[in-house]
C-alpha cells in the first residue's frame, strides 16, 4: 500500500460498514414484506450476503493493520486479498442484489 492508501484506509472500513447497514435494512423491509404477502423466505439470502460482507470487512481491517505495521508480507499478497476480500465482497453484494431484486423488482416494472 502506498502512503495515501494507508492514510485513507479507515474510509474504506466506513464504506463497508455502510453497505452492511443497507443490507440489514433491506433484510428487515423484505422480511416484513414477505410476512404480509406470504412470500417464501428469500430474505435469508441477505443473511448469507451479510456474512460474506462481514468476512470481507474483517479482511480489509486486517490488511490495513498489516500495512500499517509493515510486518506480514503474506497478508498483503494478491492471493490472500483475492480470497479473503474481493471474492467474499463480490459474492455478498451479488447475493444481496439478487435477494433485493426478488422482493423489490416489481418497483422497476411499474409504468411511469
Amino acid at each position: 500500500m502506498t502512503d495515501i492508501e494507508v492514510l485513507t484506509s479507515h474510509l474504506g472500513t466506513g464504506m463497508l460498514i455502510g453497505i452492511l447497514y443497507l443490507s440489514w435494512l433491506l433484510r428487515v423491509l423484505s422480511r416484513r414484506m414477505s410476512e404480509v404477502t406470504k412470500m417464501r423466505a428469500y430474505y435469508r439470502g441477505f443473511d448469507l450476503g451479510s456474512a460474506l460482507l462481514i468476512i470481507a470487512t474483517l479482511s480489509y481491517i486486517f490488511q490495513c493493520n498489516a500495512a500499517l505495521a509493515q510486518k506480514p508480507a503474506g497478508v498483503l499478497s494478491v492471493e490472500f486479498t483475492l480470497l479473503t476480500f474481493y471474492l467474499p465482497l463480490a459474492l455478498g453484494v451479488s447475493i444481496n442484489l439478487v435477494s433485493a431484486i426478488i422482493y423489490w423488482g416489481w418497483l422497476f416494472r411499474q409504468p411511469l
